[in-house]
């Protein structure tokens, strides 16, 4: 079957091209003729027919970005709608249509959590470029700004990933290459929206249809490019800045989308190694990219019913897989369906069953967090299946958010993608036609199957830390013993490491170095999860303070009076009492004020007196000039007086 399939990548590009500036008012007369295009003209004679079909089905489908209104605060879902919308068990927080959000029409979105402030942002795709919204408040969204397409044509494909706080970007307009959006940006949007710039660029292709990023190992992998056939363009992006080209993979064509990770699955020969799960058209293929100068085969599987392969995901202990297929609805005429494969054997997956549901939409995209899986369903929007039982590959429908209310039919409008990953439980979903849904679940667990708990006990939430750190996590599960669940931890967002369990706390504890890091704000981020793949989290700021502040100041400012003789006269005394950033004492300090200079002693004190001060003064004050030591820098607005009696700088004494 796969032969009759093959064909150039080139061309795929083309069409997509094409079909993008189609949907943008572009005429095929005007494409095929504008040089500006960078295409020949061409019938796309070696196009595989499928390809086509799908393509054109998108094409016929195409509708005008709807006149939708913005929904602000929380509509629950209550007998089955909220806001209009119908839905279950999924309650409507927000909605920004797409003339909100920078125009055009709706394609893919991923989101982003900030690693020092912990907000939660959605990075939706349209024709002409990214919309960036902050949904940390989901009942109110602020749309931040929009990124055009490099190049400045638009498309109606587009892809988005995020590694390290920086998007990464693609799409299928001609020469838009892979944009670096530095996200952390958006910390300091003010008066948005705004039009942002890319951060960087990379042209080792001219355009893609998708991307992967293997978060873990820090490498990109863009597929349906102008390169490769259409297969893996394997991209190094640790340093995200600068996206290095690291290998290609072309041995089995065109790949419309892929899942790469760092494997730890059932598979004990593959184990340790970087693998990609790819979706190439009518197969399910596996490759090994450890070595990105020879990837290699692993296997490449068909199944019965195929008929466009689009995408998938693996479940969190990567023991299965769900697939989803583009075209089968349409051809084949059956409901929703969705592929479950056993992944035990990455030489030989099985398609071991498929859920068929009651509606009829085309599935589109789908991704998986614990027991749920959330699917981007066209017409039937977001829909949400238990695969509680996926080992009997028994799935049911939890939930769902219907977006396109006045039609379930299989064809290509409303949810193009879904992102369920944030820690708040907030899932996000891109409409082509309508725009950007906030969404909250409210989800059942499967009987016995509870949340784990995590709580970071140490170091608190706000506290300064330094040298060696001591992290420990309160994890706990109802339905687990006590030190068996999996606890991982990192720093902002950084690589995963494990905590281990002490019996003597009762904690999941493990020692940090804040040495091996600049000073600054940092967040502590753990995760609990359990025997049925269940995952509880928390996180906390810190402030990590190594290199020792060069400053010192007043920590304390007393005065006292004496009579000093006949007449009347009397004498004045200050005491002063230095301090270090920490407020700890310092000797050897000089202090010079308005009565003269005196220098500390070891208790971090030293005193300076006017004598012989006239019976008819009734008071006299002291001033602080400076405090002079070396290595250190008077820091005079950090003085202060525990006493309360003066403001660390100036006292008065009064008269006995």
């Amino acid at each position: 079957m796969k032969k009759q399939f093959t064909h150039s990548a080139a061309l795929i590009a083309q069409l997509m091209f094409a079909f993008g500036l189609l949907l943008s008012g572009v005429t095929s007369s005007t494409l095929f003729a504008d040089d500006e295009t960078g295409f020949p003209n061409t019938n796309f004679p070696s196009l595989p027919i499928h390809a086509v079909d799908v393509m054109q089905s998108f094409i016929n489908d195409h509708q005008a970005a709807q006149e939708l209104a913005a929904l602000v605060g929380t509509s629950p879902c209550v007998g089955g709608l909220a806001a209009g919308y119908p839905c279950s068990n999924v309650d409507l927080m927000s909605f920004l249509p797409l003339s909100d959000i920078g125009g055009g029409s709706g394609n893919d979105l991923w989101g982003w959590t900030d690693s020092t402030t912990g907000r939660e942002y959605a990075l939706m795709g349209r024709t002409t470029g990214t919309s960036f919204v902050d949904v940390s408040d989901p009942a109110n969204p602020i749309y931040l700004g929009n990124l055009p397409t490099h190049g400045g044509f638009s498309s109606s494909w587009r892809d988005i990933k995020v590694y390290q706080d920086h998007a990464f970007i693609v799409t299928e307009a001609n020469r838009s290459g892979l944009q670096v959006f530095d996200l952390t940006q958006l910390r300091t949007v003010s008066n948005p929206p705004v039009t942002l710039s890319e951060t960087a660029y990379y042209k080792g292709f001219r355009s893609a249809h998708n991307i992967a990023i293997n978060e873990e190992s820090g490498y990109a992998y863009a597929v349906g490019t102008n390169d490769c056939s259409g297969g893996l363009h394997m991209i190094n992006i640790q340093n995200p800045g600068n996206p290095v080209a690291a290998g290609c993979y072309s041995g089995d064509g065109y790949t419309h989308d892929a899942q790469c990770v760092n494997y730890s699955g059932p598979d004990v020969n593959h184990q340790g190694q970087e693998i990609c799960f790819n979706y190439n058209e009518d197969t399910l293929t596996i490759i090994n990219v450890t070595d990105k100068n020879n990837p290699s085969l692993i296997s490449r599987t068909g199944y019965t019913g195929a008929s466009y392969t689009h995408q998938g995901w693996l479940t969190d202990d990567q023991a299965y897989l769900l697939l989803g297929d583009e075209g089968d609805e349409q051809n084949l005429g059956h409901g929703t369906r969705t592929y479950v494969w056993d992944m035990s054997d990455l030489s030989l997956p099985v398609h071991t069953g498929t859920f068929t549901n009651s509606t009829p939409n085309i599935d589109h995209n789908i991704y998986i967090k614990g027991n749920f899986a959330y699917q981007a369903s066209y017409r039937g929007g977001l829909r949400i299946l238990d695969i509680s039982d996926i080992g009997n590959a028994n799935l049911s429908e939890a939930a769902y958010f219907d977006i396109y209310p006045s039609s379930d039919a299989a064809s290509f409008n409303g949810a193009w993608s879904n992102y369920p990953y944030f820690a708040s439980g907030t899932v996000i979903v891109s409409g082509i036609e309508q725009g950007l849904y906030v969404l909250s679940p409210t989800l059942d667990l499967p009987p016995g199957d509870a949340t784990p708990t995590a709580n970071i006990v140490t170091p608190v939430n706000g506290a300064t830390v330094a040298g060696s750190v001591l992290i420990q996590i309160d994890a706990n599960d109802v339905e687990d013993v006590a030190g068996s669940l999996a606890v991982i931890w990192n720093i902002s967002g950084g690589a995963n490491q494990a905590a281990v369990y002490n019996s003597g706390t009762g904690n999941y504890e493990a020692t940090w170095d804040s040495t091996l890091i600049a000073d600054g704000g940092y967040t502590i981020n753990a995760t609990a999860t359990d025997s049925m793949n269940q995952t509880g989290s928390d996180s906390n700021n810190v402030l990590v303070d190594n290199v020792i502040d060069p400053t010192l100041h007043v920590g304390d400012l007393d005065g006292t009076s004496l009579l000093s003789g006949p007449g009347g006269k009397w004498n004045a005394t200050v005491t002063v009492t230095v301090h270090d950033y920490a407020e700890a004492t310092l000797s050897n300090a000089t202090v010079t004020g308005s009565w003269g200079s005196c220098v500390t002693t070891a208790t971090g004190s030293c005193s300076i007196t006017q004598n012989k001060i006239g019976r008819n003064t009734a008071s006299v004050t002291f001033t602080v000039d400076s405090v002079v030591i070396a290595g250190a820098v008077y820091a005079a607005t950090d003085n202060h007086d525990p006493d309360g009696d003066s403001d660390g700088t100036n006292v008065t004494v009064l008269k006995p």
